[in-house]
């Protein structure tokens, strides 16, 4: 983490809090303390007070306890008006002014850092929304705590409002915006703390100056497995971040898109009055065994009911419904390890709603892989049946 002269911040390994005085080289700072100044690594510091948002100023904007001029200290000697004789009194030494603190948009900027843009590449980066944690100590990464950062990696500006998932409610936690291709500082989450971060909710908005189509908001459930947390061979590099970040997509830029879920503008629709569909980029390589399921380049989505898998019910000669659960397994198994071996960003697996037994049992097979993400797929497309999962 950054830290400027002025921050307010806590140590990591005892208690007590003090103010960065000094910035002595990039790893270590002056911090001074019950009237003392000490040396101190960057990686024993937290950061103690968190910005005012971009959003909560608008939100607040025209209310007379936001923003409001700070009273005047409360120990500082005034003569009463009618007693004042500045003839016969001395004149009073000049109260020290203390710096003024930054705006809210000020302090906003400093939550906001630009992404590294990847043009082309072997493997280019997928546009769209991903938490990222970022350990503070890039060479002793399970230890210590982690930056928690929203990433907009996409040409829009994001509006977001955050939460997480407790045991019985959601806790808000955060909402601001994000320029195009930045990420913004949530929080700096202590070790022990994790648990508390690994489930929630992240909904947003797309702005944009001019477009003949306008994305419509999102709503999208994230969960990290705390497993996951604890092993370094998952805090990799992504193309847009210059630090070892354990990476989780959130939304697919590409795919939200395509989706359709976006209103057009008349210049956008066909003669008929019909909104044109988006194109399909499907895949023609031959050698590829998932050729039939590909909606985009790196994007396969397989349908796993039982009628699209049987060319008739009775192509299981007096079957029972497990073997139709053992004919869907093995064709989700099949497509999902194709799926890795072929690199794709991402499959879709529609299992319907049913019983929830076909589920269960794809999160639990889920579960044994590494480097696998996987959420609930888009509800307005596929209702409350299917599986994203995010590979790599």
């Amino acid at each position: 983490m950054k830290f400027e002269i002025g921050d307010k911040v806590k140590f990591m390994d005892q208690e007590g809090q003090g103010e960065i005085t000094k910035i002595i080289n990039a790893n270590t700072v002056g911090v001074t303390t019950d009237g003392f100044e000490i040396p101190c690594s960057v990686t024993d510091l937290i950061k103690v007070e968190k910005p005012a948002s971009t959003a909560e100023r608008l939100f607040y904007e025209g209310k007379g306890s936001y923003d409001a001029p700070e009273k005047a200290p409360k120990n500082v000697n005034r003569i009463p008006a009618a007693h004042h004789r500045p003839e016969e009194e001395e004149d009073l030494p000049e109260m020290p002014t203390q710096a003024s603190s930054p705006t809210a948009e000020e302090a906003e900027d400093l939550r906001i850092s630009p992404l590294r843009r990847s043009f082309g590449g072997k493997n280019p980066q997928s546009e769209g929304v991903y938490i990222a944690l970022v350990p503070l100590d890039q060479q002793f990464m399970l230890r210590g705590p982690l930056e928690f950062y929203i990433v907009n990696y996409t040409p829009h500006t994001l509006l977001y409002n955050f939460a997480t998932r407790g045991a019985e409610s959601f806790y808000g936690v955060d909402f601001a915006s994000v320029p195009p291709y930045s990420k913004i500082l949530v929080e700096s989450v202590e070790r022990e703390d994790l648990g508390l971060w690994t489930e929630g909710i992240l909904q947003g908005l797309f702005f944009q100056d001019e477009s003949p189509t306008w994305l419509l908001p999102f709503s999208k459930d994230y969960k990290i497995r705390v497993n996951h947390l604890g092993r370094q061979e998952n805090y990799v590099f992504p193309v847009f971040m210059q630090q070892k970040t354990l990476l989780v997509p959130v939304l697919d830029a590409a795919l939200h898109k395509a989706e359709g879920i976006a209103l057009q503008s008349g210049k956008a629709r066909n003669e008929e009055g019909k909104a044109e569909q988006p194109a399909r980029n499907i895949v023609t390589d031959s050698k590829n065994p998932l050729q039939a399921y590909m909606i985009q380049r790196n994007v396969a989505e397989v349908d796993l009911h039982v009628e699209k898998l049987l060319a008739t019910r009775l192509e299981l000669k007096n079957a029972e419904e497990k073997d139709y659960l053992a004919r869907q397994l093995q064709v989700f198994e099949t497509c999902l390890n194709q799926a890795i071996n072929q690199r794709l960003s991402k499959i879709i697996f529609i299992h319907g709603v049913g019983n929830g037994i076909l589920k269960a049992e794809m999160e639990k097979n889920l579960k044994q892989y590494e480097n696998l993400h996987f959420m609930e797929a888009s509800r307005v497309k596929y209702g409350a049946g299917a599986l994203e999962v995010y590979i790599g």
